[in-house]
């Protein structure tokens, strides 16, 4: 969710081994690589690849009218700030 992008969060990702908790770290932007050490695919020493997850932000399609107000506030903020 867009929220968590900005503030950082801890999200669930698949991997080869099941799913891990990866810590999204704040302001990470839409396509943003990051790396899972060792949770790729295997090599032939027997160690692991690592395994590098791309960030999609999922923009809600669905709003309730007090967070469309919250969102309608940020872009006022943003765009004095521009001023």
């Amino acid at each position: 969710m867009p929220w968590q992008a900005v503030l950082g969060d801890k999200v669930s990702a698949p991997t080869l081994e099941g799913t891990v908790s990866v810590t999204l770290p704040p302001a990470t932007h839409a396509g943003k690589r990051l790396r899972l050490r060792g949770k790729g695919l295997p090599k032939k020493d027997n160690s692991r690849g690592d395994l590098y997850l791309r960030v999609v932000i999922d923009i809600p399609s669905q709003l309730s009218e007090k967070e469309r107000e919250l969102y309608h506030g940020l872009a006022a903020q943003h765009r004095k700030e521009e001023s």
